[in-house]
């Protein structure tokens, strides 16, 4: 039996122990964002005078200047007055389209300046506008996988990016053409299987259907093989008879319906509704998607908006200005015209029935350039649809992590988690147009701007 330690000793031994020198997150910082608002994704009041330290790529403290010390010699941003929240995420964009309004042109004009041009154009662009996390659902594959690899492994400024890869079709249309490598067409609910997993094994990160021409039972076959290798799928769809099949076919929860609202119906039958709260779906409404062509016909000066064309080489943005040379007479500006407040009723249906929303703005796509396109489709979440602007803020935060499965690294400032931070010139939660203003950058622990 060991003898017992002495009073005096075991004091000893605690001092000792208690004088030993321990890391702290203070010590460890490699910046600190100091000061300002802080909306931290969860939903709860902002954090006044705040302070957040980050060592290496992760947030380390998260608190006030009243209870966190930064200390000498660490680099320091300086927020006062401002507000900070987490790095945007935007969980629908195209990085192969830059706003053009004539697809068949742009792709025929500027395949081969794909990965020289366009793609780092629109990496860039979002980047700089907070967004720092994104889902692509439509790019050529190849791009697409050596895209993903140039941003996250840090090659090429951009946000995190996330990739469907090509679009499961049951049909071929005009635009998509038979050799056209965004599209896998589905032949029966078995294939729709072989398909995912050949796209589970090239290591995408989600699904994305693209046609209402799919049935039930193929929907049905690639949502349960999705699922099956943990991967969301994305459900490119408008009409009413399609939605009802996707929710019949299963279409789970924190999966995502795409273009949510579109149609001339001004209401969703009970039943459709009810399907989606109890599969809890998210709605990805891509309000601006449509929106944008009227915007630019009742506003034709937002076409020399020099955000729009301050990355990008300038024979590129003279040839998108010019495609809205005359914008009332683009195959879709009657739909987004005519429809508008149809879909505006039905999304105010769904959010009043407690749907999940996520911000998915369709960037990159006709009259939606990336600059502005998440920022806008916040801002009409609020205004149009209803949601409060904390609301918003944690489709684009919190919530849309959850739907990328990776609540655990993004979508709020916490301690441990990935720093993807922004400062905004402003107060989105009081105006939520505000947004625009970012002012810094933070991704993965880096300073961008």
């Amino acid at each position: 039996m060991m003898p017992k330690k002495s009073g005096i000793a075991a004091a000893l031994i605690t001092a000792l122990v208690v004088a030993l020198p321990t890391a702290s997150p203070a010590q460890d910082a490699t910046l600190a964002i100091v000061g300002g608002r802080l909306i931290d994704g969860y939903g709860g009041p902002p954090i006044h005078d705040s302070v957040v330290l980050i060592s290496g790529n992760r947030i380390t403290a998260v608190g006030t200047q009243n209870d966190i010390e930064v200390p000498s010699g660490v680099a320091v941003i300086d927020a006062d007055g401002r507000t900070v929240m987490p790095g945007l995420i935007d969980l629908h964009v195209h990085f192969d389209i830059l706003g053009h309004g004539n697809y068949d042109h742009w792709f025929e004009t500027y395949e081969s300046r794909m990965r020289s041009d366009v793609l780092p154009t629109a990496a860039r662009i979002m980047l700089n506008a907070g967004v720092t996390s994104v889902r692509d659902l439509g790019t050529d594959i190849d791009n697409a996988f050596w895209l993903r690899e140039q941003i996250n492994s840090g090659a090429m400024p951009g946000p995190r990016t996330f990739i469907a890869g090509p679009f499961l079709r049951k049909t071929v249309t005009s635009f998509v053409s038979p050799d056209f490598v965004d599209t896998w067409v589905v032949e029966s609910p078995a294939d729709g299987r072989r398909k995912v997993r050949q796209l589970a094994g090239m290591g995408v990160d989600v699904i994305k259907t693209q046609d209402e021409a799919l049935s039930r039972e193929e929907l049905a076959a690639i949502y349960d093989e999705a699922h099956k290798h943990g991967l969301r799928v994305a459900t490119h769809l408008f009409s009413q008879r399609a939605l009802r099949t996707a929710l019949e076919a299963g279409i789970g929860q924190w999966d995502t319906i795409e273009h949510i609202g579109a149609g001339s119906q001004p209401r969703y039958p009970d039943d459709i509704v009810n399907m989606i709260i109890e599969q809890q779906v998210a709605m990805a409404p891509t309000i601006i998607a449509e929106e944008g062509l009227r915007q630019i016909y009742l506003n034709p000066e937002l076409v020399h908006d020099p955000a729009w064309g301050a990355l990008m080489p300038a024979d590129i943005y003279a040839d998108i200005r010019g495609s809205y040379a005359n914008v009332q007479r683009h195959p879709l500006f009657n739909r987004a015209v005519l429809h508008r407040e149809s879909k505006m009723m039905k999304l105010r249906q769904l959010y009043q029935a407690g749907a999940n929303f996520i911000v998915a703005s369709d960037s990159g796509s006709r009259a939606n350039p990336h600059h502005n396109a998440a920022s806008r489709e916040i801002h009409f979440l609020v205004k149009e649809v209803g949601l409060t602007p904390m609301e918003a803020i944690m489709a684009a935060t919190r919530w849309a992590a959850v739907v990328l499965q990776k609540q655990n690294e993004l979508g709020t400032i916490t301690e441990g988690k990935l720093a993807d931070i922004i400062v905004i010139d402003g107060d989105p939660l009081e105006y939520p147009g505000d947004l625009r203003h970012v002012i810094h950058v933070i991704k993965d622990g880096v300073q961008i701007r």
